[in-house]
């Protein structure tokens, strides 16, 4: 092919090469996904392709056949990528509609004897590979993922449409090699952008995924599952400031004699006696309480709209439901001892956690496995009546 023709698909053929060479190049910088070296195989065959259409009229055969592969290894390629999208169909229906496409894309020699066949045949059965990849590409997966193939779907059928009309008579025999080139060399530009568009929008969920994971195990206590120290507060602190002033309750216990569990069954005995307090007190939660772990065999509890005399039936609840599970395991008897108080108008949680620990030593001081509540100042606590819970510990 010699001419404007011929120029046009030179330049064509070195607008792809950039296109696939900047596609290699960003692969081997980043994290090439599954079904990443099909499409770059599609959009190296696809520049050969054109490359041999633009070089001599004897290179048509090899032409056809790299310029039909493209929408059938661009597919081959979204199947691998979306390997859990499942499309219909399988790769050897992909490869039997390649096979059979290219060879009949490629046979215009054999219809030598008639000039109508000579294009007719080849163009029709390019276009019937094409459009059978468009077809599959709208069966993709939904959502976000599913737009980008959507358009590559239509982008694939209108090039199986283009080179039609040149393959009716009254156009040159080499007329329709050289519209399925540039379509083709258009096709390829599109889904190499949408080849980009798939891999970014995973590459920046699996970051957003990685981001939540890590904010998840920086604020939580990974052996309780429940807030750590830090994250407490500050839900905590946000939690006071959206209530009332001084509708919120306190409350700060630990697990009787912890130390003993340890030394006498070791620490996994430990780690088993502080899941089923966490366990415990999450069952008893609202949605809206806040609950942590505050350091060693210590939590917290905030509990909202709540009066402090109403936070003792918490605690025996809580306790209940410890000494119920702890009978079913390897454990010796459990018991909690609790301080409480009522988060004052104006107070930070620092201020009344150092109250509600001075709750908590006083009752540890009447005998623990109880509860009791501080009021007034922290310089001058006065304590209410010790409440039992439960059974006392071993």
């Amino acid at each position: 092919m010699v001419g404007t023709g011929s120029d046009i698909l030179w330049l064509a053929a070195a607008a792809l090469a950039v296109t696939s060479a900047s596609l290699t190049g960003f692969g081997l910088r980043q994290q090439r996904y599954r079904g990443w070296r099909w499409w770059l195989a599609a959009l190296w065959l696809t520049t050969a392709g054109v490359a041999a259409a633009a070089a001599s009229t004897w290179l048509v055969v090899p032409a056809a056949l790299l310029l039909v592969q493209w929408p059938v290894f661009t597919l081959i390629g979204v199947r691998r990528f979306h390997a859990r999208a499942r499309l219909p169909c399988s790769e050897h229906t992909d490869w039997a509609v390649l096979v059979v496409g290219g060879l009949l894309a490629a046979s215009g020699p054999l219809w030598a004897a008639d000039s109508t066949l000579v294009a007719l045949v080849p163009a029709l059965a390019a276009a019937a590979v094409h459009l059978y990849a468009a077809s599959l590409l709208f069966c993709g997966p939904g959502g976000r993922d599913g737009l980008p193939l959507q358009w590559l779907g239509v982008v694939v059928a209108l090039v199986a449409l283009v080179p039609l009309p040149s393959a009716w008579p009254g156009y040159e025999a080499t007329a329709s090699i050289e519209w399925r080139a540039v379509a083709a060399v258009l096709g390829a530009v599109v889904m190499a952008f949408v080849a980009l568009t798939l891999v970014f929008e995973r590459t920046e969920r699996q970051l957003r995924d990685s981001q939540r994971r890590l904010r998840v195990l920086a604020n939580t206590d990974t052996l309780t599952n429940v807030s750590n120290r830090r994250h407490f507060h500050e839900l905590a602190t946000l939690a006071l400031r959206a209530d009332a002033a001084g509708s919120a309750t306190l409350l700060l216990f630990d697990i009787d004699h912890f130390k003993r569990i340890n030394d006498k069954l070791g620490h996994a005995a430990g780690d088993r006696a502080l899941r089923l307090v966490s366990s415990s007190m999450t069952e008893h939660l609202r949605a809206h309480d806040v609950a942590g772990r505050h350091g060693g065999d210590e939590f917290v509890l905030l509990l909202r709209n709540m009066h402090v005399r109403d936070a003792g039936g918490v605690a025996a609840r809580i306790v209940a439901r410890l000494q119920e599970q702890a009978a079913y395991s390897t454990l010796p008897r459990l018991s909690l001892s609790f301080g409480m108080v009522q988060v004052q108008a104006g107070e930070g949680i620092a201020d009344a956690l150092r109250r509600a620990d001075q709750a908590l030593y006083e009752a540890k001081r009447q005998g623990r496995s109880c509860a009791v509540t501080a009021l007034g100042a922290e310089d001058r606590p006065v304590f209410g009546e010790s409440r039992p819970l439960g059974l006392t510990a071993a």
